[in-house]
């Protein structure tokens, strides 16, 4: 399978996440800074009553749904690194993980909202 046809199954899972929660919570979700603040707030209620295994399909899920969120408000792409992760790229020296900024919020009390609004400031060195 190409990069392609795999970054479009990380669109087709934000997707799902959106349809899925917007139903379920009766809201309306999309990729919007509302979105990952509400985000924000429906993590810190669930945390507590996750185990390993909620956490680690929600962290590839909402990973999904937070890097789209990132691509729509800051441009971007979906890349493979050197370690077959999913990252965005955003130019040739900076990029980021939409997974592992969800794990760390499912893990630790932390404020995603401020995470994503900042993140233009904490772009990290792209890694080949």
């Amino acid at each position: 399978m190409n990069t392609v046809a795999e970054s479009s199954e990380l669109q087709e899972d934000a997707e799902l996440v959106i349809e899925v929660l917007s139903e379920k919570e009766d809201i309306e979700l999309d990729y919007s800074v509302d979105s990952i603040s509400w985000l924000d707030g429906y993590i810190d209620e669930h945390r507590a009553k996750l185990d390993a295994g909620d956490k680690s399909v929600l962290r590839e899920k909402l990973g999904a749904f937070l890097g789209e969120s990132i691509r729509h408000n800051y441009g971007g792409r979906w890349v493979k690194d050197s370690d077959d992760s999913w990252m965005i790229v955003f130019d040739e020296e900076h990029q980021t993980s939409p997974f592992d900024i969800i794990g760390e919020h499912l893990d630790h009390h932390g404020s995603l909202s401020q995470t994503f609004e900042h993140l233009p400031d904490m772009m990290v060195p792209r890694r080949n």
